[in-house]
């Protein structure tokens, strides 16, 4: 199995959808504070103009010019402006001041310099704490100079652009799906190049780490040990194990259980399967077992997580 392979089936069983949130046409002196919320992953576009993003507490101020694409996971607050030192507005003030029009566009602001903005996000099964979500950088910054071996992106990006200067029916879905395509493409960006030293991409860019994930990925009901999987890896238990751990942020037989659970989860929802034969298919050959696990990690059992899914 490919390291493409395992994101996806990462981010089929994470449930990931995109929507938008408004486009905006910010004028003058402006700043606005977008409240952290849940652990949404938050986009924003610059389709013209200038502005500057910081996600405080994490990140230092970081200048975004027209045609870039900045991605803030993990539900973090953000901080939007002309400037760095603008006094800051909430933007439930902005919201509430009547600045988002009928047509979904944020107006606000007087003055000369525009900055029109597509401000979107990314939802995922926030039940799931799946590191390849969970140890993202705070700030992601994509810039279309920076594409120039890499056209499938700035290709996606172009087509955003494009498709946010239309008003016919669909539009909105079709950005949507946009986004999901934009963020998975940036998380392999990640994992293959110079972002490949955080957490759980460095395992998918470790040549040996990546087997023994692919081998988890490929039969998670097959009864691996910690032995089986450092052999696979080419390592010893020992280094394999510490290796593990300290890129994905869980021990091997830890993340062999949580995908287990994850692909539980999604043939609970998605499927007609009795509870034992699901469980049977992720490694579980008795049933009560499978149920404690299940209830463990979600707080629910299989059979009332599948009847409140439904």
């Amino acid at each position: 199995m490919a390291q493409g392979d395992i994101l996806s089936e990462v981010f089929s069983a994470l449930r990931l959808h995109s929507g938008l949130y408004f486009r905006t046409e910010l004028a003058g002196a402006w700043a606005v504070e977008v409240p952290a919320e849940r652990r949404r992953i938050r986009f924003h576009l610059v389709r013209q103009g200038s502005c500057w993003v910081t996600v405080p507490g994490k990140e230092s101020p970081r200048k975004l010019q027209e045609g870039d694409l900045v991605v803030i996971p993990n539900g973090a607050a953000q901080i939007l402006g002309d400037r760095p030192d603008r006094p800051v507005l909430p933007l439930a003030d902005v919201l509430a001041s009547g600045a988002l029009s009928r047509d979904g566009v944020l107006r606000a602001g007087e003055g000369e310099g525009i900055v029109r903005l597509l401000c979107g996000f990314c939802d995922f099964d926030e039940a799931v704490e799946h590191p390849a979500v969970a140890s993202l950088p705070p700030l992601i910054v994509l810039s279309p100079r920076d594409l120039g071996t890499e056209p499938w992106m700035a290709e996606t990006l172009r087509l955003i652009a494009l498709e946010a200067d239309l008003s016919g029916q669909g539009r909105d879905g079709i950005l949507g799906r946009l986004l999901e395509i934009m963020f998975i493409q940036l998380v392999r960006r990640l994992s293959q190049g110079d972002g490949a030293g955080h957490g759980y991409l460095t395992a998918l860019a470790d040549p040996r780490l990546s087997k023994a994930l692919a081998a988890i990925h490929r039969e998670p009901e097959c009864a691996w040990t910690l032995t089986q999987l450092a052999r696979i890896s080419g390592l010893s238990r020992a280094v394999f194990a510490e290796r593990f751990a300290k890129s994905v942020g869980l021990p091997p037989i830890g993340y062999l259980t949580q995908w287990r659970l994850m692909k539980a989860r999604r043939l609970l929802r998605e499927t007609d399967l009795s509870t034992g034969e699901i469980g049977r298919r992720c490694g579980y050959q008795s049933l009560p077992s499978f149920t404690r696990r299940f209830k463990a990690m979600f707080g629910t059992g299989p059979g009332a997580f599948r009847r409140n899914a439904r």
